[in-house]
C-alpha cells in the first residue's frame, strides 16, 4: 500500500447555505485545491444548491445575523430591510 506522507489527495467541500460570503468561499477554497494539484468535489445541500441555480444566481444575500464580517449586533442584523441599507 503506498503511503501518501500526510499529503492531501482528496478533498470534499460541502456547501450548505447559499449566501454570498459561504458561495466565494467554497468556490476559492476549491479553486485553490486545484491550483495545487488536490482533487476537489462540491456537495451542495438543498439549501446549497441556489448557488449554481441560475435564476437565483444574481439574488444571493448577504447573512447579516451572526456575520462577524458584520461587525455589528446580532439584534441589529436581525431588523428587516439591514441587508439592503449595508450593501448601499
Amino acid at each position: 500500500m503506498p503511503q501518501n506522507n500526510g499529503e492531501i489527495r482528496k478533498m470534499m467541500i460541502i456547501l450548505s447555505k447559499a449566501t454570498l460570503e459561504n458561495v466565494y468561499a467554497a468556490f476559492v477554497l476549491a479553486n485553490g485545491a486545484r491550483m495545487e494539484g488536490i482533487e476537489a468535489e462540491m456537495f451542495f445541500t438543498f439549501f446549497g444548491l441556489e448557488a449554481i441555480h441560475k435564476k437565483k444566481l444574481e439574488h444571493l444575500h448577504v447573512a447579516t445575523v451572526g456575520n462577524p464580517a458584520m461587525h455589528m449586533p446580532t439584534l441589529l442584523g436581525g431588523l428587516p430591510g439591514m441587508e439592503a441599507q449595508l450593501l448601499k
